[in-house]
């Protein structure tokens, strides 16, 4: 008798277990990758990486801003959740602690707060200073000026604070006159020249079977009688990402509603996003980042004939810049294109917005005299890349300026609309066009 009484209450023991495991609330290690609203922590180095034999000659840094709040149109959009938080009904499979989580959600962001750099964000940009300072003391070492230590922020406020705050961990001063871009600067104003044509690939996904199992398992476990459109079930992963980024210890009411599986279908929405936009999937793209790169190899190539120029270069801007830059240098780059029917085969991809530019992303570049040979390492988050050309993380600065010289000095390494290589390149294209169309109409009709 005791034995059976023991039996069962290991069977109850084991499945109120089971049912806990299915709670968001109980998750210990939640699904971390949010494309582009990823929190920095997760997906930074975990490991400091330094050359002891080598002394640094100059740090090039690129910063995407740190953790913000969302824009205007997605307060918007994550307030009128409220109707489906007042609506859920006891029909829900949502465990007890994740529908109460849902009942009680209150969203507190208005317009007054769109895009602003977040508590978070403060203590991103200020972690990484503090951190620059400790590894590269010979970069460091001096107070800052000007002069020395070159800073370029993009004139939105959420980039200027973050430099104020970078700057004030490494260097402990307030640094008020932030210099900002100006319209014709190229380096970092390059939103007006984003290829933002239709993509054709992100609308293909949105329509899939994949997007489509995403709406009907969130409109089910939420015990809706009708599925719910995409832009809902996008605003409530935005509530869910956003939150998370701000506070990396934290269980979302909203991120209750997704599988892991749900999480990545929308992670890869996302990379179909901006492989398109600022990435791999248009040559054009490339393009982009040719300002920022012949800024990084002009400096480097500067200091290591002259040993004259700025200790630190310091950039702060948005997604685009560090992605273009990213693109420019050649990092991340699959053998197979993203496409709207190949999820599954890209699941090992190397364009993961999540890792590519979080909040608070960088791309640096280091340049270091070893042994009286100059050599560069370049970082994405931290991170040394490898330059597959040549297998090396330290490379020779040699190479390394022989590989990019040709490319940023060939004239069509440029994306002025009114440069002569723009002009000659798009009516190559409207010319090769017409010759195709030619073509068909030759062999169609003839």
């Amino acid at each position: 008798m005791k034995f059976s009484v023991i039996i069962l209450l290991l069977l109850i023991f084991n499945y109120a277990k089971c049912e806990s495991d299915k709670c968001f609330y109980y998750d210990d290690h939640p699904f971390p990758f949010f494309a582009s609203k990823t929190a920095y922590n997760y997906v930074s180095a975990k490991q400091n990486y330094t050359q002891p034999n080598c002394k640094t000659l100059q740090l090039w840094m690129l910063s995407r801003h740190g953790t913000r709040h969302p824009g205007r149109d997605t307060i918007h959009k994550i307030s009128n959740l409220n109707e489906y938080k007042n609506n859920l009904t006891n029909n829900s499979s949502l465990c007890k602690e994740d529908f109460e989580a849902i009942k009680t959600w209150v969203f507190n962001l208005t317009e007054k707060d769109e895009y602003k750099l977040n508590s978070q964000g403060i203590n991103d940009l200020s972690s990484l200073g503090l951190r620059l300072q400790s590894l590269y003391e010979d970069i460091f070492n001096q107070p800052y000026n000007p002069m020395t230590y070159s800073v370029l922020s993009s004139n939105k406020e959420r980039s200027r604070d973050s430099a104020f705050y970078f700057l004030k961990s490494a260097f402990n001063v307030n640094v008020t006159d932030i210099p900002l871009i100006n319209s014709d600067d190229k380096k970092l104003n390059i939103s007006k020249f984003e290829n933002k044509h239709d993509n054709e690939e992100l609308k293909k996904f949105r329509c899939s079977i994949h997007v489509q199992e995403v709406v009907v398992s969130v409109s089910k476990i939420l015990g809706l009688d009708r599925n719910l459109t995409f832009n809902i079930i996008k605003a409530m992963y935005d509530s869910c990402r956003f939150e998370r980024s701000i506070n990396l210890n934290s269980h979302p009411a909203w991120c209750a509603v997704f599988s892991q599986k749900d999480l990545e279908v929308l992670e890869y929405d996302e990379d179909l996003k901006y492989y398109y936009l600022n990435g791999y999937g248009n040559s054009y793209n490339e393009r982009l980042g040719c300002p920022i790169v012949k800024d990084l190899m002009n400096n480097f190539k500067n200091k290591s004939q002259t040993q004259l120029g700025p200790k630190g270069v310091f950039y702060f801007g948005h997604s685009s810049n560090v992605f273009s830059a990213i693109v420019r240098l050649g990092f991340a780059r699959d053998t197979i294109p993203l496409l709207s029917s190949n999820f599954n085969n890209m699941r090992d991809r190397k364009w993961k917005s999540s890792y590519l530019s979080p909040f608070a992303s960088n791309l640096m570049a280091v340049l270091y005299e070893c042994h009286g040979v100059k050599k560069v390492t370049f970082f994405v988050n931290e991170v040394p890349m490898t330059v597959e050309k040549y297998g090396c993380t330290l490379c020779p600065w040699e190479l390394i300026e022989n590989m990019f010289d040709p490319i940023i000095s060939n004239p069509s390494c440029t994306f002025d609309e009114n440069s002569s290589a723009f002009k000659i390149s798009r009516t190559m294209n409207l010319l090769f066009l017409t010759y195709i169309l030619n073509i068909f109409y030759y062999f169609y009709y003839s």
